[in-house]
């Protein structure tokens, strides 16, 4: 990912306080830092807790950005609505804010990276008379120690669309989202990986109705590893990039279970995933799509790679009359 970064400006948002402390003007930035705020920014892209988003037309964040070219004054704007949300909610963690101006392959963005505070401990000496004692203290206001960001805004500026990465905290006595609804004033979506669950269950669920008895999966791609494994496969298998087009997987269900389609088709529009959708899956789960796992009743687990679940000559899978499931593995060296 090409990640341009023009300028990061840092506010301090401590609920403990009785004000956030916002500078003034923009970080200085060395090789370092800007090695920092690039991975955070690409970890918040590959998220798949990440949600595309809308501003609603009464977004009072987007009449702001549209008006105000003012990086800094924008940015202690943002800092300043988040932190009332702090002290309004005590179960928001207080945290740093950082608002990056950057590109993306020439595109312009805003991003809201908020490092949220972590508990721990520091080494401190004191001298004392002619000598010296070293101890620890704890602390309370601990970055992350990795660069990613626990909640995260990347503002398309071109064509005014949000990727969030959020979470619940309880305000006015309910768990809810406080970024979506009452800082960027956005449209509700579901997360990238809750998007790719609902893909592979609806997919699986359309597949094993269509198909119900063994009998009837002659025509169709084998099922010996379990009608999921295979399902789950196939929609592996549509990823480019990272990214898995909804209607790539419509039209392969369509070549492979023909049967299914129709009710892939009416479960999915229940879901809120729409046939244009494309789903971002990060690397990390998409290497778990990779295997199938199975777990006997006395906790022996096995996890077998999903590409030989269906190949005879790796895998067998032996059906019992009463439902239950045997495997042979072959080959096996010792």
């Amino acid at each position: 990912m090409d990640i341009k970064l023009n300028q990061v400006i840092f506010h301090l948002l401590d609920s403990g306080a009785s004000e956030p402390v916002l500078s003034d003007r923009p970080m200085d930035m060395d090789a370092n830092l800007f090695e920092y705020f690039t991975l955070c920014l690409e970890k918040a892209f590959a998220s798949d807790d990440g949600k595309n988003c809308r501003f609603l037309p009464d977004s009072a964040f987007l009449q702001e950005m549209q008006h105000n070219d003012d990086f800094i004054d924008l940015s202690r704007r943002i800092a300043g609505v988040v932190f009332e949300q702090l002290l309004q909610y005590p179960d928001i963690p207080s945290g740093d804010l950082a608002i990056v101006d950057f590109s993306v392959q020439g595109v312009p963005y805003y991003g809201v990276l908020k490092l949220n505070y972590r508990p721990g401990y520091t080494h401190v000496t004191n001298v004392m008379g002619n000598g010296q004692c070293s101890t620890i203290a704890p602390q309370r206001t601990i970055l992350p120690g990795s660069p990613k960001a626990d909640e995260a805004a990347l503002i398309d500026r071109a064509n005014l669309t949000i990727r969030l990465i959020e979470k619940r905290y309880t305000l006015d006595d309910k768990k809810d989202f406080y970024l979506s609804t009452r800082v960027f004033g956005c449209t509700q979506a579901l997360p990238e990986k809750e998007k790719l669950k609902a893909v592979c269950e609806t997919a699986v669920a359309a597949v094993q109705a269509a198909y119900p008895e063994a009998a009837d999966l002659e025509d169709v791609p084998p099922f010996d590893g379990g009608t999921e494994t295979a399902v789950e496969l196939m929609v592996r298998n549509q990823a480019v990039e990272n990214t898995i087009a909804v209607e790539d997987v419509r039209a392969r269900i369509e070549e492979q279970y023909p049967l299914a389609a129709p009710a892939f088709d009416e479960a999915l529009a229940e879901t809120g995933v729409t046939p244009t959708d494309r789903v971002t899956v990060s690397p990390a789960r998409m290497k778990r799509l990779e295997s199938r796992s199975f777990k006997t009743e006395s906790g022996i687990e096995i996890k077998i790679p999903a590409e030989l679940c269906n190949s005879d000559e790796a895998v067998e899978f032996i059906h019992s009359a009463g439902g239950g499931l045997s495997i042979l593995i072959k080959d096996v060296l010792v």
